[in-house]
């Protein structure tokens, strides 16, 4: 019920959740700096103060419990925000061992399919796993040759594009050079 950032359990259960539409946003009133020391004043107030500022004593109840409502909720926040970044930041991390994983067995596949006499079995079993891994090599080309019929267009030439089988071998070619590591050169 009182959570501290960082904690992975927040119940915010019995926080009664209040909802703006976003036209209205804009209207709406903003707290400024050293509200907790206004809030602070409010909280502190003695009947006899209240009284004797002619304060109504239920308006009085009803900022009270504002209050109590605003920081229980700013409390949530907190651990709200740390709990989503802490969650963002596994998400990463997470992402970062899928796509190598998926990188060795791509490569590790293809390496298996080119020695292997059931190649075509191999290769369509993990065909969306080597389109993914092969996507951005064939986006390059793709770039590539776009800006060569740009270039050749404005050149006034006619432009020449390589059909999209092509920059699909292309593509899979240079994957299978990456993955080779670069060549060693003989003294």
């Amino acid at each position: 019920m009182q959570p501290d950032p960082g904690e992975m359990h927040i119940d915010a259960s019995s926080v009664v959740l209040k909802f703006v539409d976003d036209a209205d946003l804009p209207r709406m009133l903003k707290l400024r700096d050293k509200v907790d020391k206004a809030m602070d004043n409010i909280l502190v107030l003695t009947p006899a103060q209240i009284a004797q500022a002619g304060l109504n004593v239920d308006d009085m109840d009803r900022l009270r419990a504002n209050i109590s409502d605003y920081r229980k909720v700013s409390m949530f926040l907190a651990a709200a925000r740390q709990m989503a970044e802490n969650l963002q930041q596994t998400s990463f991390c997470l992402g970062h061992e899928i796509a190598a994983q998926i990188g060795e067995i791509s490569s590790q596949a293809r390496r298996r399919a080119r020695v292997s006499p059931a190649r075509g079995e191999i290769l369509n079993a993990l065909t969306h796993l080597i389109d993914y891994q092969v996507a951005p090599a064939k986006k390059g080309l793709a770039t590539k040759a776009k800006a060569k019929k740009s270039s050749e267009q404005g050149a006034g030439q006619a432009a020449v594009v390589a059909p999209i089988a092509k920059a699909a071998v292309r593509a899979e070619e240079v994957a299978e050079q990456e993955e080779a590591g670069p060549a060693s050169v003989a003294s």
